[in-house]
């Protein structure tokens, strides 16, 4: 193979294994919570629940370009930095990338802030002025602060006691909505009963598992509960609930749905006043909010 040809193999190599390190990273990004940038409005500092820099690919690059190489690397900020944001004259602004590395000789980490030369390298075509007004931003985004109240460890799935959603539109605030969240009722909460035993989730939600045949040779049946409706009293007006079972056919594992014991199930929820409850931006919400709480009861030790 020619010195040229086996350069181009090479690169051809780099550009596959980083597209398969940034695919792998945008997986394991969405499975794990991740802290966000910074915010300031009007001088006050808030979390910015994004990432912004990472929504233009051409940005992305180049920002991951200029960092150093000694970077700390945590699952909780795949993007290696903490970018610095304002909002000023209904405009939003970046005004700084920080990023903590590590020193081998001193043993501790510290703090970098990424230069001007690099930062006027890569957003050159951003800048007003001496700042770099955020115009390739075209979606809304999310500002919050306080005490979390509810919390799903992927992304950014998480809420803030306050929070404020702005609507952006080339680097413009057209629109802002605040939001006070908080608990709305303090009642039952699967986050707060955890049943590890079978006995227990039969006290709490008996079911009739013998009148239905189909379960004659089953151990195991598990439930998903999720999409609860709730109103501002507590009161579960609605929810998604699936009874699952499963068999091995042959070298094939079949899983089979239980409707009539999905629904006696759905009658317990139902039954069961206040549900905890929050308000989150404007809606009451239950406290596993987009997410499904799973139960798995123990048909062979109940039989004992």
């Amino acid at each position: 193979m020619s010195k040229e040809s086996t350069i181009t193999a090479h690169r051809t190599m780099r550009k596959v294994i980083i597209l398969l390190y940034a695919f792998a990273l945008s997986v394991v990004a969405f499975a794990t919570g991740q802290e966000g940038d910074v915010i300031y409005i009007n001088g006050e500092k808030w979390f910015l629940l994004a990432k912004p820099i990472g929504s233009d690919s051409i940005l992305r690059r180049g920002v991951d370009s200029i960092l150093p190489e000694n970077r700390d690397e945590v699952t909780s900020n795949w993007s290696g930095y903490t970018a610095y944001w304002s909002i000023y004259n209904k405009q939003l602004f970046l005004d700084s990338i920080l990023v903590e590395c590590y020193s081998e000789v001193a043993k501790k980490d510290y703090t970098v802030r990424i230069p001007t030369a690099d930062m006027q390298r890569v957003f050159k075509n951003y800048y007003k002025k001496k700042n770099i007004l955020a115009t390739w931003v075209d979606y809304n985004i999310r500002a919050a602060k306080g005490p979390i109240l509810y919390y799903e460890h992927m992304g950014y799935e998480r809420n803030h006691e306050y929070e404020q959603i702005f609507t952006i539109k080339k680097g413009m605030i057209t629109d802002c909505k605040s939001y006070h969240n908080r608990v709305a009722v303090n009642g039952f909460s699967f986050k707060k009963n955890l049943y590890e035993e079978s006995s227990a989730i039969a006290l709490e939600f008996p079911l009739h598992f013998e009148n239905y045949p189909e379960l004659a040779d089953v151990k195991i049946v598990k439930f998903s509960v999720g999409k609860l409706q709730l109103n501002s009293l507590g009161q579960l007006l609605d929810c998604k609930v699936k009874a699952t079972i499963s068999r091995k056919e042959g070298d094939e594992r079949k899983y089979i749905e239980i409707e009539g014991l999905a629904k006696e199930m759905k009658e317990k929820l139902m039954e069961i006043f206040p549900w905890r409850t929050l308000f989150i931006n404007g809606e009451y919400v239950s406290d596993i909010k987009n997410s499904s709480y799973f139960i798995r009861y123990n048909i062979e030790k109940l039989r004992k």
